[in-house]
């Protein structure tokens, strides 16, 4: 069943405009919007909670039609980048603040129950200027999930910590989502913290829509070469269907034949993407049936934190990604000779 649907959205705000935009949230799914800066994610989430105007479209949260209802009659719940906890208030009264306006079934028993979820039974009493990040992200959370909204939008909650601090928080964020069952929507620019939070994915760019899909396919089987940069460095090479039998194609890329699955007619000029991490070295031959498997030089190596980026010559420059454990034990040297394979389902083609 769907939570949320967004049908045709227009929004104008000064200059900037999100045109023709259309998605929907399924009860209980936790759907990552990932765009640059300036993606207009930020309007995208405002528009949805009533604090910008739609020129035309439809909003529907739970079956109902919420498109012209005031922000406080939709039944969403929205935390900001800034968290926005009253400066001047305990931590008990921000959490309480939602249900002066909103009738709450067992308020005093569900606040206890969230005080001891997030741990905050020694903090109640103060200010959220004496708080850690964390301890405000909790807070806000409960401040959220007190008043039992239909969807949870976040807004780059996590974009004012630090990497390590962001990756534990992150996983604490997905896990009270679910706790809950709570619909909802996260915006990030941080593409790993796109896979550590959402079960589906929206790129944004610009006021449109991308592509949207599980964040699995997304990433191995972008729709297009800006979508495929979105999630860092990977191999975009340009060539030729020259043979098409069973779903398996063969592609002439400059005189490299790389098989993949598909079904593209003879002649078809592909986009071909293989990212890195499926591009295997090997000092022996294993399965060719199923693999890609190239004689190879190694021209470059390069350290990429906890992995190795090594760039091999096979007629064409591929890179991979190896993990430090393997780069040692192959003892890896630039001008080292080996072989490069990749399975033919590692291969993505869209038709150029």
């Amino acid at each position: 069943m769907e939570a949320l649907i967004l049908e045709d959205i227009n929004v104008k705000i000064g200059d900037f405009r999100i045109e023709n935009f259309s998605l929907s949230v399924e009860e209980g799914e936790i759907l990552v919007v990932l765009g640059d800066n300036g993606a207009g994610k930020t309007k995208l989430l405002e528009a949805i909670a009533g604090f910008e105007k739609i020129e035309s479209g439809k909003i529907y949260l739970q079956g109902m039609e919420i498109t012209d209802l005031p922000p406080s009659k939709r039944g969403i719940g929205f935390i900001s980048e800034t968290l926005a906890l009253f400066p001047h208030m305990s931590v008990r009264k921000n959490i309480l603040y939602g249900t002066k306006y909103n009738k709450i079934n067992c308020m005093e028993e569900k606040f206890f129950e969230l005080v001891k979820i997030f741990g905050l039974e020694n903090l109640l009493d103060r200010f959220p200027s004496t708080l850690s990040t964390g301890e405000k992200q909790k807070v806000a959370f409960a401040r959220t999930l007190i008043v039992d909204p239909q969807i949870v939008l976040l807004d780059e909650p996590t974009s004012s910590i630090s990497i390590r601090e962001r990756e534990r928080i992150d996983t604490e964020i997905r896990t009270i989502l679910k706790k809950f069952h709570k619909s909802s929507i996260f915006v990030t620019h941080d593409e790993n913290e796109a896979f550590a939070i959402g079960d589906s994915m929206a790129i944004m760019d610009g006021g449109k829509i991308l592509q949207t899909g599980k964040v699995d396919d997304i990433f191995y089987h972008p729709s297009s070469e800006k979508i495929a940069t979105f999630f860092g460095e990977t191999n975009i090479f340009e060539g030729y269907i020259i043979e098409n039998f069973n779903d398996e194609a063969i592609i002439d890329l400059s005189g490299i034949k790389i098989r993949a699955i598909g079904n593209f007619k003879v002649g078809t000029h592909v986009k071909i993407f293989i990212r890195p991490e499926n591009v295997i070295l090997t000092n022996k031959i294993h399965d060719v049936i199923q693999q890609n498997v190239f004689h190879a030089k190694v021209l470059k190596i390069l350290p990429r934190g906890l992995f190795m980026k090594v760039s091999a010559d096979i007629g064409i420059t591929i890179v991979s990604f190896l993990t430090r454990s393997l780069f040692e034990e192959m003892n890896l040297i630039e001008g080292m000779e080996l072989y490069i394979e990749f399975k033919k389902t590692s291969v993505h083609l869209i038709p150029d």
